[in-house]
């Protein structure tokens, strides 16, 4: 009698579920004119599956960058790998730029999400940069210790 193999099989998109299906670009969609139309955007690097750009506004501080899916995706709780592989291609940016980083998705306005398709923040930190996240408080907030 052959012994059965009883491990999970894993496959490229799923654990023993099927693929949630990816959504087409979006005409109405910022991210997806910019990935799939070729709008202007300064571009850092490419995958096959995500790219990096500067956000327009210049972001919140010198060298903020966001990580896009290439697929249409509305934010991170959608598809969890499409949401890991966006995370993944932020991380070896940030690796090989060097340096302290935040990492931020929002997912739905209540949540500061103000364009509709899954990005990531990649955000530059030096000890002097004045951000301060929401739960925490800038030095010069903070009580001296007791």
């Amino acid at each position: 009698m052959q012994a059965v193999d009883a491990r999970v099989q894993v496959t490229h998109h799923h654990i023993n579920r099927p693929p949630v299906p990816r959504k087409h670009p979006r005409k109405d969609c910022p991210f997806c004119v910019i990935v799939h139309e070729g709008a202007k955007a300064t571009i850092i690097r490419e995958w096959s599956d995500t790219i990096a750009i500067v956000p327009r506004s210049g972001g919140c501080v010198p060298g903020h960058l966001l990580v896009i899916p290439r697929c249409h995706v509305d934010d991170f709780t959608v598809d969890p790998v499409v949401s890991a592989t966006t995370q993944h291609r932020a991380a070896e940016l940030a690796a090989d730029i060097g340096g302290q980083w935040d990492y931020l998705t929002s997912c739905g306005p209540d949540a500061t999400q103000t364009v509709m398709h899954l990005h990531g923040h990649l955000v530059p930190r030096t000890a002097d940069d004045g951000l301060a996240l929401l739960w925490t408080h800038s030095a010069s907030e903070k009580e001296p210790a007791r």
